[in-house]
This record gives structure tokens, C-alpha cells and sequence, in this order.
């Protein structure tokens, strides 16, 4: 192996031991991507993940394992395994994801079309409780675009995707430079760092095509939580970071339409904590209601209130 290999992929894991080998697997086999590495960062997961890493790692030198000495959430995870990776590019996957044959190989492409440092597609919906690709995908148009801060700040126009859900590859300069780190937050942190990055003046491109396998949060055929999302997801937290950045770009020179956009993703956030409570309890997903329930103290009173509405009859959003 070269001394840097083409792409480095980083994947953080906590308790995705029986999905792991099929993320690893789908990096290993990419055409066209020249020599990879991939980087398993374990963060300090409970059931047989680490072990399944270092078998995997045992069976094929271009993997190697390390583990976090506490619980850092994914953010510190990926932290992590970008400090151990040696590629000229860094990919981003889940646990619980995979990547569609040929996707590194495509990304690149346009990167060196765009000459973006950041280059991200859109997600393949799949259905990990029935192993199964969704029947219903995002729109896609083709082709790419570079991004704004502001485009971040609103839903994809085509697709209608958060964008804040993107895994992209990005070139190592951004980490030899300290630009690419996650911050603190468990919740929100890849949104926080591309909108950080742009701000910045990175240039982020997007392609309208699907390449990156996305285990769906409720699976459209199973009907169920996808068994590979093992936390829950916070979105008074994401509402709140969100805050907080708008916060803190109020003040700048280009901060005023980021500031207003931002309080709007925070409302969008709290709209979304209420669908949440009450897709949980229809599912009766007890452990995560008893789990969202407890987060906070507001959540309990809110359902009260969308229960009451809907029994009255109201449909869609409350």
C-alpha cells in the first residue's frame, strides 16, 4: 500500500456489531477508488462490535480498529478515527450504512471537476429491519451544484432532504488544517461543522445522484425502527445548538439571514420532536417513548396534546 492510499473511510461504531461487516464490506469492494484503508473507531460499544472489528481487521490489512477510552458520541468518534486516517481523501459512513458499488470513484469525480474539498451525494433510502431498499426514494436530478451556507439552511429543493444528513468525502487538508473537527455536541454535529466550513469558504459540492446506502430511521416496508439506530435522536438539542449558532453568526457581517434561517431550523426541529412522540407511541415503541418522555419535561405535555388532537379527529402535523 502506498504511503497514503486514495481514500480513507472512517466509521464510527457503538452496538452496530451485526451491520458492521456490511459497511466494511462495501468500502473494500468500490471500483475505480485506487487503495483505500477504512478506519474503524469503536466508542466504547456494549454488545460485539469491537470484536467483530478486529476480526474483520484480522482478516484484511487495509482495516484497522481503535477504540475510544470513554463513551464520546459520534462526533468525538469520527474525531477519532480522522486522526488515525492516512488518506488522501476521508469518507464519512455509519455503522449501519453502506455505500453503492462505484460511489467513491464518482465522488472523486467531481471533485476534480468542481475542485470542491467537499464533495457529497444523496442518500439511498433502505429498510434495514427488512434488509430491503425503501420502494419510495428522494428525487434526484443529476448533476452537481456548489453550496451556499444558506442552501444548507433550507431543505433540498429537488429532493427535500435536510442536508445536514450528508456523509461527504472531504480532502485530508481540511483535517491536517484543524478545520475539519466536530464539536462537542452529540446532536447536530455534522450540520454545524458543513455550516461552519462554508461560512468559511470551503467549497462543498453537491451531486444530485444517490450513492450513499441510508438506513431509514422507520423503515417504509418494515414499518419499524431501523434495529441499527441504537440512540435516539435529540431534537430539542438539535433545536438548541441550533439556537445557539444563530446566536453566535447574529453578529457577523453575513450573519443576519443565517441567524433568521437558523431560528427557523429550530422551529422545524421542535416540529419534528412532536411527530416523534407521537410516531413512537402509535408504534408503541415503549423503551423510546419512556426515553423521550424522560429527555424532558416539556415532552410529556405535548403529546397529551397531539393524543387529544388526533383523537379529535385532526390529521398531519399538530
Amino acid at each position: 500500500m502506498p504511503a497514503r492510499p486514495a481514500f480513507s473511510v472512517v466509521v464510527p461504531c457503538y452496538n452496530a456489531g451485526p451491520y458492521l461487516a456490511r459497511a466494511v464490506r462495501s468500502t473494500l469492494s468500490q471500483p475505480g477508488a485506487g487503495e483505500l484503508e477504512v478506519i474503524i473507531a469503536d466508542d466504547v460499544s456494549t454488545d460485539g462490535s469491537l470484536a467483530e472489528a478486529k476480526a474483520l481487521a484480522a482478516a484484511d490489512p487495509r482495516i484497522r480498529v481503535v477504540r475510544n477510552a470513554v463513551n464520546m458520541g459520534p462526533g468525538g468518534t469520527r474525531n477519532a478515527a480522522i486522526a488515525a486516517a492516512t488518506g488522501e481523501w476521508i469518507a464519512l459512513l455509519d455503522a449501519d450504512d453502506a455505500f453503492a458499488e462505484g460511489r467513491l470513484a464518482r465522488l472523486a469525480k467531481i471533485a476534480r471537476e468542481s475542485g470542491a474539498q467537499i464533495v457529497a451525494d444523496l442518500p439511498i433510502l433502505y429498510d434495514l429491519g427488512a434488509n430491503v431498499t425503501a420502494p419510495t426514494q428522494l428525487p434526484t436530478s443529476g448533476g452537481w451544484r456548489l453550496l451556499a451556507p444558506t442552501d444548507l439552511l433550507n431543505p433540498d429543493p429537488v429532493s427535500g432532504l435536510d442536508l445536514g444528513l450528508l456523509k461527504p468525502i472531504f480532502h485530508h487538508s481540511l483535517a491536517d488544517s484543524g478545520l475539519w473537527k466536530y464539536a462537542d455536541i452529540r446532536h447536530g454535529e455534522d450540520f454545524t461543522l458543513y455550516l461552519d466550513l462554508l461560512v468559511a469558504g470551503q467549497r462543498f459540492a453537491l451531486l444530485h445522484e444517490a450513492h450513499y446506502i441510508f438506513s431509514a430511521r422507520v423503515g417504509e416496508v418494515s414499518g419499524r425502527f431501523s434495529p441499527g439506530s441504537v440512540t435516539d435522536v435529540d431534537y430539542r438539542a438539535i433545536a438548541g445548538s441550533s439556537r445557539a449558532l444563530a446566536a453566535r453568526y447574529a453578529g457577523t457581517a453575513a450573519g443576519a439571514e443565517i441567524a433568521t434561517l437558523l431560528g427557523e431550523r429550530a422551529d422545524r426541529a421542535l416540529a419534528a420532536n412532536r411527530a416523534y412522540g407521537w410516531t413512537v407511541l402509535r408504534k408503541r415503541e415503549w423503551k423510546r417513548l419512556r426515553r423521550w418522555l424522560a429527555a424532558d419535561p416539556a415532552n410529556g405535555p405535548e403529546l397529551a396534546r397531539i393524543a387529544l388532537a388526533k383523537l379529535g379527529g385532526h390529521r398531519g402535523r399538530v
